[in-house]
């Protein structure tokens, strides 16, 4: 059996407050084209379909659309939610979708959803772990068992032993989580010392594991645990990374063949770098990023150059003027304490001073 991986949708993301509707629609497009010419058995959808708990109606209008011309051709869907997703909101209505061959894990209940296919060479198990925290378990338990300080990697593999796999037979896990060793992209959602994080051990037993979460296509240690990344680039720094549908050829137990089919975006994401002048000598419609290097600000520069780059988001000014700040910023914060930047700082955030008993509470984190 072969089986198709995409992950991370995001509908309805803006980037730099910039709506992707039509690029998003698009690329779905794009990836009932490469489903109709692979003719996969089954679609995993590995996380974060939408970007936020509550999507606008025309991102589940985009969905919905997409699912339907995937039932079509078809194909089986399998469905997780992401910690961008609401997983009630995803899982509703998964019980009839189930009859239809759409099969969907939104809330975690204390059990692994688990569908069962077969072919010539046996069965295959297909198992959905939607995204996992640590209070997800922990409220199933009773007071009695519930864990102080349970971390994520104790907590998944709980949630996996609910349902364990038959080691003799092929076993495929979908999941929505960050592994240890995985590269991040600026445009994911990073909690603070990686307490997220868990080991790629924690899926030894599965054959197959359609990761979400991160978006950059990547494997960690085994090719057998895949990344399959965004569809669309959602950051600057992705200029240069490529995005795919993933394809996994099911063959008897341990034979298995993975493979990608590149992904082209209706627009790119680029950074330009240059003389305003020379900028303006050319076009392009691209969503754009543009570094400035002219030594004076340009009157209008912005709304100039959208004459010519009409999706330019950004734009910033790189030049001696600039390095000199950075080295004047360097030796003020070298020459301050540090209860006094963190005070600068709060009320940069904040648009208000530090109470007293806040100072205190500071003075004493510090020392």
């Amino acid at each position: 059996m072969k089986f198709a991986h995409i992950s991370d949708l995001h509908l309805g993301m803006r980037i730099f407050e910039r709506k992707i509707a039509e690029d998003q629609k698009y690329i779905l497009g794009e990836i009932v084209k490469i489903l109709k010419k692979e003719k996969p058995d089954g679609v995993f959808i590995s996380g974060d379909i939408y970007d936020r708990p509550v999507p606008p109606e025309e991102s589940v209008d985009m969905l919905n659309d997409f699912l339907s011309q995937i039932h079509s051709l078809g194909q089986d869907i399998y469905i997780i939610s992401g910690n961008h997703d609401s997983p009630e909101r995803i899982g509703f209505g998964s019980d009839i979708l189930h009859c239809a061959g759409v099969y969907v894990a939104g809330k975690y209940n204390g059990k692994l959803c688990k569908v069962t296919k077969s072919d010539e060479f046996g069965k295959i198990n297909i198992f959905l772990l939607p995204y996992i925290k640590p209070s997800f378990v922990n409220n199933l338990l009773s007071e009695e068992d519930k864990i102080p300080g349970l971390d994520h990697e104790t907590a998944v593999r709980m949630a996996l032993e609910t349902t364990p796999p038959d080691k003799s037979e092929r076993n495929i896990l979908l999941a929505h989580q960050f592994v240890y060793g995985a590269t991040r992209m600026d445009s994911e959602e990073i909690i603070v010392g990686m307490i997220d994080a868990i080991s790629d051990s924690v899926f030894d037993d599965y054959d197959y594991v359609a990761l979400g979460h991160l978006h950059k296509r990547q494997f960690i240690k085994r090719e057998e645990q895949v990344y399959c990344g965004t569809p669309l680039k959602y950051s600057f720094k992705e200029e240069k990374v490529e995005k795919y549908v993933t394809f996994v050829q099911m063959g008897k137990k341990g034979d298995l063949d993975i493979y990608d089919v590149p992904l082209k975006p209706l627009r790119d994401m680029k950074n330009l770098r240059g003389r305003f002048d020379e900028l303006m000598k050319d076009k392009c419609d691209d969503f754009l990023r543009i570094v400035l290097t002219d030594e004076t600000i340009v009157p209008y520069a912005f709304n100039r150059l959208r004459e010519r780059y009409p999706n330019v988001l950004k734009i910033e000014y790189e030049n001696t003027k600039d390095f000199a700040s950075l080295i004047k910023t360097d030796v003020r914060m070298k020459t301050k304490k540090p209860e006094d930047l963190f005070a600068e700082f709060f009320e940069k955030c904040t648009g208000r001073k530090m109470g007293e008993d806040e100072m205190e509470i500071m003075e004493e984190v510090i020392h």
